[in-house]
C-alpha cells in the first residue's frame, strides 16, 4: 500500500519531489478566514480595552491602526505567494534570500517554540468556551480545560496526519461556524445600538478618559495584532494551492 508521504508528493521532470496539490480556490479561502478567525478575535477586544485604559476612542484606533498593518503584511505575502509558489512559508522565502542557516533557524523558532505556545493557547481558550456552560455561576476547572486542550489537540493531529481532504473539510466546516457566530455577534450589536439608547453612551466623548502610556498602547497593540493573526499562513501550503 502506498505510503501518506507518496500519496501527498509527486515526482516531477529531473526526479525533483512536490507536494501533490490537493486545494482549490475555495479550500485555501477557507483555510486563511478560519486560521484568521481564530481565539483572537474572542479574547482581544477586552486586552485592547483594558491596556487603552477603558479610552474607546484610543481603542478605536488602534483597531483600525492593526487592521491596516495588516493589510500591509497581507499585499505582501500575497505577492510573494504568487511570485514564488511554493509551500515552505517564510522558511523558503529566509532560505532565498538570505541561505539555509537563517532559514533553519526560522523554522526552528516557529515550529518549537512560538507556534506550539499558540496552538496550546488557542486550544485553553476553546476548552473554556466548551466547558464553561456546564459550571454555572464559577470558573472551569483548570486540570479539565487542560485535559480537554489536550485532547483537541490529539485530535486535530490525526485528523491532518490521516488525510489532507479530511483536514480541509473539518477546517472548511469550523469557518463556516465561525463566520456565522461573528455574524450574530455583529447582528446582535448594530440591534442593540439602534434599539437601546444607552448602547451608544461610550461613542460619546470617545476620547475624554485616561489616555494610555506608551508601553500600554504597545501592549493593547499587541493584543489587536492577535486577533488578526494568521494573515501569512497561506503561503505555507502554496505548493499545495490548484
Amino acid at each position: 500500500m502506498e505510503s501518506l508521504s507518496q500519496q501527498n508528493t509527486v515526482k516531477e521532470d529531473g526526479g525533483r519531489v512536490f507536494l501533490k496539490r490537493h486545494l482549490g480556490f475555495f479550500d485555501s479561502v477557507c483555510f486563511l478566514a478560519g486560521t484568521i478567525i481564530g481565539a483572537g478575535i474572542f479574547v482581544s477586544p477586552k486586552g485592547v480595552l483594558e491596556f487603552s485604559q477603558l479610552n474607546v476612542g484610543v481603542a478605536l484606533c488602534i483597531w483600525a491602526a492593526c487592521g491596516v498593518v495588516c493589510i500591509m503584511c497581507c499585499l505582501c505575502y500575497a505577492e510573494l505567494g504568487t511570485s514564488l509558489p511554493f509551500a515552505g512559508g517564510e522558511y523558503y522565502h529566509v532560505k532565498r534570500g538570505l541561505g539555509s542557516l537563517p532559514a533553519f533557524i526560522t523554522i526552528w523558532t516557529l515550529m518549537l517554540l512560538i507556534r506550539p505556545s499558540s496552538n496550546a493557547a488557542r486550544a485553553l481558550i476553546f476548552a473554556e468556551y466548551i466547558s464553561r456552560p456546564f459550571y454555572s455561576g464559577c470558573p472551569p476547572p483548570d486540570l479539565l480545560k487542560k485535559i480537554l486542550a489536550l485532547g483537541i489537540l490529539w485530535v486535530l493531529c490525526i485528523i491532518n496526519s490521516k488525510s489532507i481532504k479530511i483536514a480541509t473539510w473539518v477546517q472548511n466546516i469550523f469557518t463556516l461556524l465561525k463566520m456565522m457566530s461573528l455574524t450574530l455577534i455583529i447582528v446582535y450589536g448594530l440591534i442593540e445600538l439602534g434599539s437601546n439608547p444607552k448602547a451608544s453612551e461610550p461613542f460619546k466623548n470617545a476620547f475624554d478618559s485616561e489616555v494610555p502610556n506608551a508601553a500600554q498602547t504597545a501592549e493593547s497593540f499587541f493584543q489587536g495584532l492577535y486577533a488578526y493573526g494568521g494573515w501569512n499562513f497561506l503561503n505555507y501550503m502554496a505548493g499545495m494551492y490548484l
